[in-house]
């Protein structure tokens, strides 16, 4: 429908309309715009806070990383021949190295075969294990196999589904033993090549058959894969040998080329033997520490230029920023300030303010750095440093490391009493065993070959002992180790054991290499003869205990080797790792904590979902919300109130126009009219 105003009038009655309701909003809408306005900068004021000190926060992860600290750099002199990494462990030092020869792996090949796919070698079962062979090649002599305790046994089935050399070398693979297998044309024929995966001569191969053809050691069927005491039908490539090297003169031999274990925090990798001295030098990395104090001052530095463009006063303009006189922001900018220009409690050192280590704050309020100050500082007391930006504890006790500790943790000296300390499950088996130390020696056959066991609750399933004459408490004893340590249940879950002779009461020992409550070890089941012969027999071991003792005189909550001060207490949280043997008073834990750790917890504080701040923003968006929400309603309003006037108006309009037809019309009938003297 098309509706024309004003035909009757000739007024422009939509224009009066629209002016008419445009003057008598505009009152509520200037007061709704300018309410709008206001809490829009508030809103958007806030968030810029918001973002600031989200960014002044991460700007302070480097100071509150308490290994930046400690840390070292090494350099070598010839990295083609060696490199070197250093822990936090490394002593400063300067070292000079030579490197005559490279650890190498063991290597052993096949004889021929004509194909690599087809021709059958045999079925049964091949079992790899790792140790350190006597072994002479040129005479093909075997002299000894010493079993590495630290490693695992493989054992791979072969059947009819992969009795071939392709099938052999893709099961062994398959298998994740720590060998690799693959297929080599010598130009003669097919060969399989075996090589361990690590290096040096405790990592050598002994490679054992159970043959389906009755006869394990023949040159037929799967025993042509032996390379053991009994057989050797594998040739030898390449012997196991260790690295040698000198360090300052002193002869060294490792199993790997890559050395953590000769000077302490040190990684050394050997790449070439050239006999030629290279020189190692350690020292003191403080990269990590300068770039924290340098992140952290452009944080702090940004957020006080933050914080003053939104609380500033325009005297020129006469307008004042969104968040002049705000109480939330002078409250945050006012712990922050105190937390910087304040020292840190407990210290008892040289350094004990930013200020001491060149940090000063300018006329501006923003901070400047002395980088010559700062150097000196962490040079001469890299500690003392540490204490002033994060969270410590320093204990008097060498074997009481510090852990962790808790945003509740208050700063403080605290004492560590231990009452009981943190053991490991064992099992103990009966002193049955042979006096090996007197000739005796213990043969291990399908009699006595068999148990199961459970570590921390987890069940081993059925381990079988290798077969043989054992002249050694200590070899049956590594043996019983390994076996135990390869079970798949048990390296699924990274559990495993030690397992010791006790040469005095000739009997073995099994522990779980866990600590504390959850360690357990239990015997499951025997073989006929395993508990008269090896002494074991279905029980429980002893369990493991955790930790017992108090912090700050409160006794505190011990899993495993770790005990952390309760709830409720002033040490709540201070977490610290106990070794050692003594039992009773430990001294004391010196806990301190620094300025950037403060300034983090605060943060965490104000950034909180439920904190102040977030309340606020929370509180002006709702505001806005409303604001919004009346603004529609009112234009609902304004659109009754423009049509009602409209109607009105229109009305007016139609009358308008019937008073002015009625009066054309009686002019019209006047002008008709005829005066009846004149008849005119």
């Amino acid at each position: 429908m098309i509706t024309a105003t004003g035909l009757g009038s000739g007024l422009d009655i939509s224009g009066l309309v629209t002016q008419l309701v445009a003057a008598e909003r505009a009152g509520s809408d200037l007061q709704l715009s300018r309410q709008t306005a206001k809490l829009k900068s508030k809103f958007s004021a806030l968030g810029a806070l918001k973002g600031s000190l989200s960014s002044f926060q991460s700007s302070l992860s480097g100071l509150n990383n308490v290994s930046n600290y400690t840390k070292k750099t090494a350099s070598s002199s010839a990295t083609n021949e060696l490199t070197v990494t250093a822990d936090s462990n490394a002593v400063d030092n300067s070292y000079s190295i030579e490197i005559s020869q490279l650890a190498a792996q063991h290597s052993l090949a096949s004889t021929t075969f004509a194909d690599s796919d087809s021709t059958e070698i045999g079925t049964g079962t091949i079992t790899i294990r790792f140790g350190n062979t006597d072994y002479d090649s040129g005479s093909d002599t075997y002299n000894s196999f010493t079993l590495n305790p630290e490693s695992s046994v493989g054992v791979i089935e072969i059947d009819s589904s992969n009795n071939t050399l392709a099938g052999v070398m893709n099961a062994i693979n398959q298998a994740n033993i720590g060998v690799k297998a693959s297929i080599i044309n010598d130009g003669s024929g097919f060969r399989l090549l075996l090589a361990s995966e690590a290096t040096g001569l405790e990592n050598s191969l002994e490679i054992s058959v159970t043959d389906d053809d009755a006869n394990n050691n023949d040159s037929s069927g799967l025993s042509v894969l032996s390379f053991n005491a009994a057989a050797t039908h594998l040739q030898q490539t390449k012997a196991a040998q260790n690295s040698l090297f000198t360090v300052n003169g002193l002869a060294v031999s490792a199993t790997s080329n890559t050395v953590d274990s000769v000077i302490s925090g040190l990684t050394i990798v050997l790449k070439e033997a050239s006999n030629t001295a290279i020189d190692v030098s350690v020292q003191a990395d403080t990269s990590a520490v300068t770039d924290g104090v340098n992140s952290f001052i452009t944080g702090y530095n940004q957020f006080i230029n933050t914080t003053n463009t939104l609380s500033r006063y325009d005297a020129e303009n006469d307008t004042p920023s969104a968040l002049l006189g705000d109480f939330t922001l002078r409250s945050i900018s006012g712990q922050i300030s105190n937390i910087i220009r304040g020292a840190v409690d407990g210290l008892d050192g040289s350094v004990s303010s930013l200020s001491e280590l060149g940090i000063t704050t300018k006329s501006d309020g923003t901070l400047s750095l002395d980088s010559t100050k700062l150097n000196n500082a962490l040079a001469n007391n890299a500690e003392e440093v540490a204490q002033i930006f994060a969270a410590i504890g320093k204990p008097e006790d060498e074997n009481i490391s510090f852990n962790s500790a808790a945003a509740d943790t208050i700063a403080g000296n605290y004492a560590v009493e231990i009452t009981t300390l943190a053991t490991k499950g064992a099992y103990t088996a009966a002193a049955v065993l042979p006096d090996f130390g007197g000739g005796g020696t213990l043969l291990i056959d399908s009699n006595n070959d068999n148990f199961s066991i459970e570590i921390d609750g987890v069940n081993s399933g059925v381990i079988t002992l290798t077969p043989g004459t054992y002249t050694s408490g200590e070899a049956l004893a590594d043996e019983i180790q390994v076996r135990i340590n390869s079970a798949s249940t048990l390296k699924d879950v990274s559990l495993s054991v030690a397992v010791t002779y006790d040469s005095i009461s000739d009997s073995f020992i099994i522990t779980s290499n866990t600590i504390g409550s959850f360690s357990k070890v239990n015997i499951l089941s025997v073989d006929i003869n395993t508990s008269t012969e090896l002494g074991f027999s279905i029980s429980s071991g002893v369990d493991g205990v955790d930790v017992a003792g108090r912090i700050g005189g409160v006794a505190a909550i011990g899993i495993g080797d770790v005990l952390t001060a309760d709830a409720g207490t002033d040490a709540e949280g201070l977490s610290l790792l106990i070794s050692g043997t003594t039992i009773g008073s430990r001294g004391n834990v010196n806990f301190t904590r620094g300025l950037a750790n403060q300034i983090d917890i605060l943060m965490q504080q104000v950034l909180d979902e439920e904190g102040s701040l977030e309340t606020r923003i929370d509180s002006f968006k709702s505001r806005l919300d409303d604001v919004t929400e009346r603004k529609e309603q009112l234009e609902i309003r304004w659109a009754i109130v423009e049509e009602r006037y409209r109607t009105q108006f229109n009305a007016l309009d139609r009358l308008l126009a019937q008073l002015s037809s009625t009066s054309t019309y009686l002019e019209e009938q006047f002008d008709n009219f005829l005066d009846p003297y004149t008849g005119r």
